[in-house]
């Protein structure tokens, strides 16, 4: 029985590798052209602030500390945020899901292995982002362990992303369209998060609130632990991870197993 379920999460995997790669420009202009965009926009505004201010830190970062941030964010982005479930809610409304109700592999498993192969090619997208980033200057000598730790908790992150975004997605059993509370929770989670502008620099009652939020844990911590600060408590932040993935994936199942129970397949 476990080499048959393995066996399905390999072959969902392989094709949804083979699916994303079918184009291969559209594909790597989807994974990276928006974060590239991004970090560009982000380290031409923070370089320009800061000359105009004579190079004076702000709240502790100084000018190089800043654009590396930068830089570190572009990359955990790619590790983590992956939006693989953008159609679920679509899949509800229209009946599409009747397939997983039917066939031996339930719908969850379905978007876990199309999260698992474009995870796959994320991490093969961001390792050489890392290198050309250092290649250009814009990071200084990198430190492996860090790099390590970094890439490591960046993935854990990914899967709490997961789940959220799939929890969002069950809100398609009572509502026509998801998308907007997508947008919504997106731009909350890049703002709060700090992957705009860190943490740091947000009023302290701000930023108290946010600490009980699973926000920092998206772009903040893990850029905190590429770029070495000491600070970091890397095993605590493990634990809180894993405590709101749990969380959310008991919330996701309660959702799931009551929104089942309305599902008409009326789309079909």
């Amino acid at each position: 029985m476990l080499k048959a379920e393995l066996r399905k999460w390999q072959k969902t995997t392989s094709v949804s590798i083979s699916r994303y790669m079918a184009f291969k420009v559209d594909f790597l202009l989807m994974l990276v052209a928006p974060s590239f965009v991004f970090v560009a926009i982000n380290y031409s505004i923070w370089r320009s602030i800061f000359q105009s201010r004579g190079g004076e830190s702000i709240s502790g970062f100084s000018m190089d500390q800043m654009l590396q941030y930068q830089c570190w964010s572009f990359i955990v982005a790619l590790l983590t945020r992956s939006h693989r479930t953008w159609n679920l809610s679509e899949h509800i409304r229209l009946g599409r899901i009747t397939s997983f109700l039917l066939y031996p592999f339930d719908a969850w498993k379905f978007y876990a292995s199309e999260f698992v192969a474009f995870q796959l090619l994320q991490f093969c997208t961001a390792l050489p982002s890392i290198i050309a980033l250092r290649a250009f200057g814009f990071l200084p000598q990198l430190d492996l362990m860090a790099c390590a730790l970094g890439i490591l908790f960046s993935l854990l992150v990914s899967v709490l992303w997961f789940v959220c975004d799939f929890t969002l997605g069950l809100a398609g059993f009572w509502l026509e369209e998801v998308w907007v509370f997508r947008v919504i929770f997106g731009l909350f989670a890049v703002l709060l998060s700090g992957a705009f502008i860190p943490i740091e620099l947000f009023p302290p009652v701000l930023q108290t609130v946010i600490g009980y939020t699973p926000f920092p844990l998206i772009t903040s911590v893990p850029v905190h632990i590429f770029l070495g600060t000491k600070s970091v408590p890397i095993g605590w932040s493990m634990g809180m991870v894993c405590a709101w993935t749990a969380a959310l994936a008991v919330v996701s199942g309660v959702v799931w197993r009551r929104g089942i129970r309305l599902y008409t397949a009326a789309g079909i």
